[in-house]
C-alpha cells in the first residue's frame, strides 16, 4: 500500500523510540488530510540477524509502501559488532528488500557521536549506508542525519555556551535529538509524498 509507512529502528530513535513518534505526529500536525497509516516498530528488541530471520512477518508482511530504517547503533552498542559487520548485515537485510517487496526505503546514517568509544566503526556504517544507497538510487534514499546532526552541532557551536548537546557523553540522544530528528524525517517524508 503506498501510503502506509513503516519506521523501524533502534537506539538510533531514542530510548524509548521518542523520536519515531514524534515524528509520525509530525507528520500528522503538517498533513492533517494526507491518507497515511504508519506501523512504528521502534525502538526494536533484536539483532539484526534476527530481524532478518523474521522479514516475512515484521517488514515484508506490513506490506508498506515506504520503509524508514535507522538500524545499526544497536549491534555496535550491545552485540560488540564491528561497523564491517553491522554493514555486512544491513546490507544483506536492505538486498533482500529489494528483492522481494516494491517498498521504497529510506536509510538513516547514525551520527558518530551516537558511539563515542569507536567513532570509526559509525563512519565506516555511514559509508555503507551511503554505498547502499548509491547503488540503489531508484528504490532507496539515504537520509544522511550524521550530517544534518553535524551541521546543527556547529551552528550551536556558533551560540557559545548558549548552545545545547545532541547527545549525552555515552552518546544517548538527547530529547534535543529526538525532536531533531523527527523533524527531519517529517520534512523528507512530505518531501517526497508530494513528489508521488
Amino acid at each position: 500500500m503506498e501510503n502506509r509507512i513503516l519506521v523501524i529502528g533502534d537506539e538510533l530513535f531514542g530510548g524509548k523510540g521518542e523520536a519515531a513518534n514524534r515524528f509520525v505526529e509530525a507528520v500528522l500536525c503538517r498533513e492533517p488530510s494526507r491518507p497515511v497509516q504508519f506501523s512504528v516498530n521502534v525502538p526494536v528488541a533484536v539483532s539484526l540477524s534476527q530481524i532478518r530471520s523474521r522479514l516475512s512477518a515484521d517488514i515484508i508482511g506490513k506490506n508498506a509502501g515506504r520503509i524508514v530504517m535507522g538500524l545499526g547503533l544497536r549491534e555496535l552498542n550491545h552485540g560488540g559488532a564491528d561497523g564491517a559487520s553491522v554493514a555486512n548485515l544491513l546490507t544483506s537485510l536492505v538486498t533482500e528488500l529489494v528483492n522481494k517487496t516494491q517498498s521504497r526505503l529510506f536509510l538513516l546514517t547514525i551520527p558518530s557521536e551516537m558511539f563515542p568509544i569507536a567513532v570509526n566503526e559509525v563512519e565506516y556504517l555511514n559509508s555503507s549506508i551511503r554505498e547502499i544507497c548509491e547503488l540503489n538510487k531508484n528504490r532507496i534514499t539515504l537520509l544522511d542525519f550524521a550530517k544534518f546532526a553535524e551541521v546543527f552541532k556547529e551552528k550551536q557551536m556558533e551560540r557559545g555556551k548558549f548552545g545545547r548537546s545532541l547527545f549525552m557523553e555515552n552518546g544517548e540522544a538527547t530529547s534535543l535529538c529526538c525532536m531533531l530528528l523527527a523533524l527531519y524525517l517529517q520534512d523528507k517524508l512530505v518531501e517526497d509524498l508530494k513528489e508521488m
